[in-house]
């Protein structure tokens, strides 16, 4: 298998995690057979067997960028250690985005289309 990219894996990590949080079956399928899951979600184990672990405290090996060297390294070995925290972090499931956030999210910033005398681009 070829290695996978930072950027492609922790899209796909992450769209994996949050989904699974928030949608009990596939979790239980996912917990049962990770395999397919992961490849659903563009992570294509190949023949490596995947082993599951709780993240636990945080350590050099359960951060998010951390995985992506686990999951290449776990394609050469055959062996993928694949950190999944079945919660999502305390806080996270009733987090509020404040006015000023979606203020600064917002569209209504200026566009210029072409190059002109009063366009600043």
């Amino acid at each position: 298998m070829s290695k996978v990219a930072m950027g492609k894996f922790l899209s796909a990590y992450g769209s994996l995690i949050t989904t699974l949080w928030g949608d009990p079956d596939l979790k239980d399928r996912f917990l049962e057979n990770p395999a397919p899951i992961l490849k659903d979600f563009g992570l294509d184990p190949g023949d490596a067997q995947i082993r599951l672990l709780a993240p636990g405290r945080r350590t050099e090996d359960t951060t998010p960028e951390s995985q992506v060297r686990l999951w290449n390294d776990g394609l050469d070995s055959g062996s993928i250690d694949f950190y999944f925290p079945e919660e999502p972090p305390e806080g996270q499931e009733n987090m509020e985005i404040s006015e000023s956030a979606l203020e600064a999210v917002a569209g209504g910033g200026t566009y210029c289309c072409c190059c002109t005398p009063c366009c600043s681009c």
